[in-house]
């Protein structure tokens, strides 16, 4: 009986851990389920303590590996990471902030923007009428470049910019509206920026994640700079994410110890971090941070960038 018991508590554990491992994460229920991996993480003495009170040592070792790889998977996230690139070019500050179906504090917004000395603004759930409260905040005198495709409720997004933004795209037949464009800096090479937004994995809608998680676009090592920056609706403990990111690019929050500080729901204990700023490896990511904006259901984040330099012809 006592083995039977310690079985059935470390069970959930042990199958947890190798989901997430081996990247079986798919379908209506473990794709929201795996985004609460580091709570499982956080929890994961549990069975080993009670399988060595109920004397079960093979039950406790076995619940022991599938702590120890749950710790694996997620504790770097909390230190900084290797600081490959070289990169010795222009500083870039991106900021990225999902506003609540245009609910998020435009002022508020603004005001992060001038302190974070903000030079590109990824901006989800953007409808007309925020866009408006945000220029009048101050956004066109600020950010004279964009790239918007406002849309109503949830599904708008934008990218806001000191910098020209050419070759603007605003892909169709989208649910959630995604453009993208070319960023010039001077003294850096050209950089295609996104502002990602999918369909959050819930009700009926993991297929529709899947796919679109699938078709943002990889990094391109051997050709241009690419950066994707938004609310992704997906942890670093989603394969598809993960995926991602091994074609070339460097998650902000990762790579300088944040990763742990949640993002969303933004006023709870209990957070998940889904919005990121991904950077093409040749890049270097300086530092990282997550803010508060009133009205929004999301923290921002802020992550400062140094950027490849032009080669010298």
């Amino acid at each position: 009986m006592r083995t039977a018991i310690a079985v059935a508590l470390a069970l959930p554990w042990f199958v947890w851990a190798i989901v997430r491992v081996l990247g079986l994460d798919s379908g209506t229920l473990l794709v929201p389920a795996i985004a609460f991996t580091t709570y499982v993480a956080a929890t994961a003495w549990i069975p080993v303590v009670a399988a060595l009170l109920l004397h079960q040592r093979a039950v406790a070792l076995v619940a022991l590996v599938a702590a120890v790889l749950l710790v694996i998977a997620v504790a770097p996230r909390a230190f900084d990471g290797p600081r490959v690139a070289e990169a010795s070019g222009p500083s870039l500050t991106v900021l990225t902030a999902n506003l609540r179906y245009g609910n998020g504090d435009a002022e508020a917004l603004m005001a992060l923007a001038r302190r974070s000395g903000a030079d590109l603004v990824s901006l989800q759930e953007l409808p007309p009428d925020e866009a408006e409260r945000i220029d009048a905040a101050g956004a066109r005198r600020l950010f004279p470049y964009r790239v918007l495709d406002t849309r109503p409720g949830a599904q708008g997004s934008g990218l806001l910019s000191r910098y020209p933004l050419t070759d603007p795209e605003r892909p169709q037949g989208l649910r959630m509206a995604m453009p993208e464009a070319t960023l010039r800096v001077p003294g850096a090479p050209p950089v295609r920026v996104k502002a990602v937004h999918p369909v959050a994995p819930l009700h009926g809608d993991v297929a529709v994640w899947e796919e679109t998680m699938r078709s943002l676009p990889r990094a391109t090592p051997r050709a241009e700079l690419r950066m994707l920056v938004g609310d992704f609706n997906a942890t670093l403990d989603h394969h598809l994410l993960r995926d991602l990111i091994g074609s070339g690019y460097s998650d902000a929050g990762d790579a300088t110890g944040i990763g742990l500080q949640g993002t969303y729901p933004a006023h709870r204990r209990l957070r998940i971090t889904i919005d990121h700023v991904l950077v093409d490896e040749r890049a270097r990511v300086t530092s990282a941070s997550v803010h508060v904006i009133p009205g929004s259901d999301h923290r921002a984040v802020v992550a400062r960038i140094s950027l490849p330099q032009t080669a010298n012809r």
